[in-house]
């Protein structure tokens, strides 16, 4: 019963722990920030956990009981995708508090009791093995089996509950195996029948509140993202990824604005014919969703799963290009090819491309993947007048790799707009026309010979 116990106490706790990471991930996003602050907030209420699991000195069984009890609850209700939907908006869009305060509350709130309950686990067991061992032994078994449990649970959470049975799964498959340690120590807790159909019943309630939502609202959920397609009109269709209106199709094969400008740009205006494109961020696939214009189309996407979502329910036919389901610094760092036109559109949730997607390093990349007379697009959600330093950092930092770009936002009417960065592969110019030494006249006809 004790090796049970320890166990699955670590599995579950770790699973969770993965849980809330991949939930919030549609909301507040996966930053390096945000994960940190999440594992901080777990490891803070698992150690007060310890400290007062360690401060029982009798009922040890049915003090487990009752904390697996109100995990199980707690996991069912506040890991739902329900009821984090309807607390981030009645956070940030009723209350109006700031996104970290939004989140810390959400973790004090859901997160931290779990925790804390969990981790008395392991400190009211070891008052259960033979006292006749050493204080070392009992201890260290004790973190022995919870640890080994902690490794399972990371590991097939991620690899296999997420990629085979998806996110609401995940939750209720974590709330059945405390179900099944509660009545695994039904007679030493001394549950009686009534509070077990209580149990049960409250079992049976967060079953369709998480897998009728799933089933309601997505077309898959993975370790990556929640996919939902929506008919905002007749005939024609968003993809949404992680809450983010990813791709639009029309029924005359029209994308987003930016998707058009961009099919404009590269396919019409600058004639592209039988060329290398790279694009980074699958999304629906929709620039191509009208034909590949007689060019090589590259797509490349962390997620494996997207090309068949957006083939089955998007697109309704096969992707036009080549799609390829790897990491966009792993594959750039892996792969020598390289391409007249890389187009940039990866994000993760509502508005964020991923921080790794943001760095010098990464456009330093980019850059040489780009053949001689190659071009950079980016498609960048930010404010068009760069009035915050999101939109001038990364303005600094694109222009560090490519010194030489044309900025056009497609509008100015919102605080933050689509945002097309076009750069051409060429080294920085230092040089300016000065009162002392102005050649621009000479410049501008060499320039205009050369175009004509």
């Amino acid at each position: 019963m004790l090796f049970a116990i320890l166990l699955l106490e670590g599995f579950i706790t770790i699973s969770v722990e993965i849980l809330v990471i991949r939930q919030l991930l549609p909301f507040f996003g996966g930053s390096v920030v945000i994960t940190s602050i999440i594992i901080g907030m777990f490891l803070l209420f698992l150690a007060m956990g310890y400290w007062r699991g360690g401060s029982y000195h009798q009922d040890f069984f049915k003090r487990l009981s009752r904390n697996f009890i109100c995990s199980m609850l707690w996991i069912g209700i506040g890991l739902s995708y329900s009821f984090i939907t309807l607390y981030y908006y009645a956070s940030t869009y009723l209350a109006k508090l700031p996104f970290l305060a939004s989140l810390t509350l959400y973790l004090l709130i859901v997160i931290a009791p779990i925790v804390y309950w969990l981790g008395q686990t392991i400190p009211l067991t070891t008052n259960l093995f033979n006292q006749q061992n050493r204080v070392s032994r009992i201890s260290g078994k004790a973190l022995f089996l919870s640890t080994i449990g902690s490794f399972l649970g990371a590991i097939l959470t991620s690899l296999l509950l997420f990629q085979y049975v998806g996110v609401a799964w995940t939750v209720v498959v974590n709330c059945i195996l405390l179900f099944a340690l509660i009545m695994y120590m039904r007679a030493e807790s001394q549950l009686s029948w009534w509070h077990v159909s209580l149990i049960l019943l409250s079992l049976v309630f967060i079953v369709p509140l998480n897998i009728a939502t799933e089933n309601a609202q997505f077309k898959l959920t993975n370790n990556y993202a929640n996919y939902q397609i929506v008919e905002p009109v007749a005939f024609s269709k968003i993809m949404r990824i992680n809450l983010s209106n990813s791709s639009l199709l029309t029924a005359d094969k029209k994308g987003f604005p930016y998707i058009e400008y961009v099919r404009e740009l590269l396919f019409n205006q600058m004639n592209l014919r039988n060329k290398k494109i790279l694009v980074v961020g699958g999304g629906g696939f929709s620039l191509t969703a009208d034909g590949v214009h007689d060019n090589e189309i590259t797509y490349v996407d962390i997620d494996p799963d997207i090309k068949e979502v957006a083939e089955k329910y998007f697109l309704n036919k096969a992707i036009n290009g080549h799609f390829i389901a790897e990491d966009a610094r792993s594959y750039l760092l892996q792969n020598k090819s390289k391409f007249d036109v890389i187009f940039l559109d990866a994000y993760s949730n509502q508005a964020t491309v991923p921080a790794s997607l943001l760095t010098l390093e990464y456009f330093q990349e980019i850059k040489k993947h780009l053949n001689p007379e190659g071009l950079l697009l980016i498609n960048l959600i930010a404010n068009p007048l760069f009035n915050n330093d999101y939109a001038r950092i990364v303005f600094n930092t694109v222009h560090a790799a490519f010194p030489q770009c044309v900025i056009v936002p497609l509008s100015f009417s919102h605080p933050i707009a689509n945002v097309i960065y076009i750069c051409p592969k060429i080294d920085t110019n230092t040089v300016v026309y000065s009162d002392n030494l102005n050649t621009s006249t000479l410049d501008f006809f060499k320039s205009k010979e050369q175009v004509l």
